[in-house]
């Protein structure tokens, strides 16, 4: 069945003070993950962010658009907007040992600068007037405070540490702050003298920590429980249950206001209060119908006279908050439009793509959808003569053959361990099983042989019959991140190279004698700050060269050959090319999603993202021909 390409122009964001860069895009596609928070610029323009475990921001504005733009490929885990209504800080986290505040200009799609943390955070948050970002961390030190133009830590604004705090707000003149310890205190700090002004004792371990009517209350969640604070004191004013609130509440509402989620169902309660006189028992304020099955609001943000909510799905819905009895059904502003692409291959002048269900063939010139096959879950292709190999990484799952001319498919081999890499050269699979094994399959003879074993294996390469070339973590024996095998006698020899870590090996399998390419991470020696590298290796001479390296940690880049140049998405955020011939470094334009993989056959270069979509480029120009999501009804849709 072949399905014609849908052309759909819309807007492409191209901003002229990042043109050279990046773009986003407009639509109403959700998150493909959780979303984890929303912003709103209380008496800033009328727009909404919102964050998610994909790395997306999307800006919401009043017409129900999103603009949106990856800036991570960890999860967000909070955001805070800018009193300047340009600038947002972002808390990035893979929950282990990086935790990251970046600080990004929406205008320009730039980064302006980013601060490693040791610790998780627990805040973040911007002063009144945008002068400095506070910091909340799980450790003993407590709050930072950022200088919000550069991102220098600024000593002494508080004199000796807070603790730990999960919230920080500042007075409007900034002279002040007011901050929350999950250990049961309210602490008010003078910004200008450092000293602690006053400390309260209060409920302790409460979650969604807010103020609201001006900073007179404030309100947070333990168990099933919502405790109304007086925030100048400390009391507890009054305890309602509820059963897994998700709190709204602004300092600029005199109200409280909170979700539960029910049966599909979603309702919206308020906390009134006269004052400082008393707080009034919840009230029912609105009940919505819409959920999808198993979905349910995880958070929600005030803005003005509507409420924003985020799902475990990825949708936003936008509600006004009214008093109404009804029940009224509730359309998210979010929909799944798009499939997703697994993975891509060129073969001679068409590419190959792998979706959840389907095997197609599609080129930039015709845009025809061609299917060829159906897809059992496999997640990777490699494309082999006529036909294509299918195997899925991190799975145990058998590697197959398609013969692309009548759809069959005959097993290949079943891996004993997880796949992590598979490659083909010629006639030969290399497959690393479970970062302990090395093997190679020839498929004409479907014979399998183990090649190596060993510990931590990121990635190999045979170079010859004999000669293995083995990438590994530098923590196991032998203490180099490159080794040579001899597959015959297993003789190993530890390489001359640095590094903690070495992968994505290459080279250039026509050649005699050509040089192996790969990526390696090590420790400045002085400084013992990470750095990336591409390096080149010359086997005859036993010597290494480096192409290019980043001052930061990237475990996850690529690279391939392609003739004469190598490609790679080195950074994490552009792919760029660097030809071997005359050393020239290409940056090409990246779109609204990281990329992860670029494919080039003799005219075109494309570019998978991180979200499924793809890039066209030619090769020799930094533009994006066209962004390519492929909807659920197997039509291309181009921004």
């Amino acid at each position: 069945m072949q399905k014609n390409k849908v052309l759909i122009l819309t807007f492409c964001l191209l901003h002229s003070a990042f043109c050279l860069y990046s773009q986003s895009h407009l639509s109403t596609q959700s998150h493909s993950g959780a979303v984890s928070n929303l912003a709103y610029l209380e008496d800033g323009e009328k727009s909404m962010f919102s964050a998610g475990n994909d790395g997306f921001l999307i800006k919401w504005t009043e017409d129900d658009m999103g603009e949106h733009y990856q800036i991570s490929d960890l999860p967000i885990k909070m955001i805070a907007r800018s009193p300047n209504g340009k600038e947002i800080a972002v808390y990035e986290s893979d929950g282990a040992s990086l935790n990251r505040v970046s600080v990004w200009n929406w205008k320009t799609f730039s980064r302006k600068y980013a601060f490693r943390f040791n610790d998780s955070l627990t805040s973040l948050s911007y002063s009144a007037k945008g002068n400095f970002i506070i910091c909340g961390t799980a450790s003993v030190s407590g709050a930072f405070f950022l200088n919000s133009t550069n991102g220098s830590i600024i000593r002494n604004k508080i004199k000796g540490n807070t603790g730990v705090v999960s919230f920080v707000q500042t007075s409007d003149t900034e002279k002040s702050a007011i901050m929350y310890s999950p250990k049961g205190s309210l602490l008010y700090y003078n910004l200008h003298n450092g000293e602690k002004k006053a400390s309260f004792n209060t409920e302790y371990d409460l979650t969604q920590f807010c103020l609201f009517n001006n900073s007179v209350f404030a309100a947070g969640v333990r168990g099933n429980n919502i405790y109304v604070i007086q925030a100048v004191t400390g009391n507890t004013l009054s305890t309602f249950p509820a059963n897994n609130p998700v709190l709204v509440g602004s300092n600029k509402s005199r109200d409280l206001y909170y979700i539960t989620n029910e049966n599909r169902q979603f309702k919206v309660y308020k906390i009134a209060n006269d004052r400082n006189k008393a707080v009034i028992a919840p009230e029912l304020v609105r009940t919505f119908s819409g959920l999808k099955n198993g979905e349910s609001i995880v958070c929600a943000s005030l803005a003005e006279d509507e409420i924003y909510a985020g799902t475990n799905l990825g949708n936003i819905y936008k509600f006004d908050y009214a008093a109404a009895e009804r029940v009224d059904v509730q359309m998210s502003l979010t929909d799944k439009m798009y499939d997703k692409i697994y993975d891509v291959a060129a073969v001679g002048d068409d590419f190959y793509f792998l979706t959840p269900s389907s095997i197609f063939k599609s080129s930039y010139d015709n845009g025809v959808v061609d299917r060829k096959a159906g897809n059992s879950g496999y997640t990777n292709i490699i494309p082999y003569g006529e036909n294509i190999i299918l195997w899925s990484k991190d799975s145990k799952k058998a590697v197959v053959l398609l013969e692309l001319s009548n759809g069959s498919l005959s097993q290949l081999f079943a891996p004993e361990g997880t796949i992590q890499v598979l490659k083909l050269y010629g006639d030969t699979l290399i497959d690393i099983e479970a970062n302990s094994s090395v093997n190679s399959f020839d498929i004409k003879n479907l014979k399998k042989r183990e090649l190596f074993k060993g510990t931590s294996i990121q990635d190999a390469i045979l170079y010859s019959e004999n000669d293995l070339y083995v990438a590994k973590s530098s923590g196991t024996a032998p203490n180099v991140p490159l080794i040579y095998v001899n597959v015959n006698t297993q003789e190993t020899v530890p390489l001359p190279m640095k590094g903690n870590v070495a992968y994505s090996l290459t080279y250039d399998y026509a050649k005699t004698n050509p040089e192996i390419y790969g990526i390696t991470i090590y420790p400045d020696s002085k400084t013992k700050k990470l750095t990336t590298a591409i390096f080149a290796y010359k086997p005859q001479s036993k010597s290494y060269r480096y192409l290019h390296s980043i001052s930061d940690e990237d475990s996850e880049a690529f690279i391939n050959l392609s003739e004469n140049v190598l490609f790679t998405n080195i950074g994490k955020s552009q792919v760029r090319s660097y030809n071997l011939t005359s050393r020239r470094d290409f940056v090409y334009k990246r779109t609204a999603s990281m990329p992860v993989k670029s494919v080039k056959n003799q005219s075109r270069l494309v570019v998978l993202n991180r979200d499924g979509s793809i890039s066209w480029y030619n090769s020799t120009l930094n533009a994006v021909m066209a962004d390519w999501y492929l909807t659920v009804d197997g039509n291309w849709f181009e921004f």
